[in-house]
């Protein structure tokens, strides 16, 4: 089953979980784009393997730091992004 069927076979996910799973699967594109293993990708952020299969299953929520060594030795970064809500009231100025 590829991702596209996957995700359209989830009904009891809320929006925020699609996210995070979303998230890891772009990750996980980006890595075979770049013809990473997963052994690869564990050698160029100081993870184990087992981490990055674990991060790849989806599982759980992983870590900021995870993220961020992953992130990095993909090329990418983590960055803040404002949402189009009315959250005024926590408006920076």
């Amino acid at each position: 089953m590829n991702w596209a069927d996957y995700k359209r076979q989830i009904t009891s996910l809320d929006q925020e979980e699609l996210r995070q799973i979303e998230l890891v699967a772009q990750l996980i594109v980006r890595r075979k784009r770049l013809g990473l293993t997963q052994r690869d990708l564990a050698e160029m952020t100081g993870l184990k393997q087992s981490a990055i299969a674990r991060l790849e299953r989806e599982g759980a929520i992983p870590r900021l730091d995870t993220l961020e060594k992953v992130s990095k030795a993909l090329g990418l970064r983590v960055a803040l992004i404002e949402e189009d809500t009315d959250n005024s009231k926590f408006a920076m100025p």
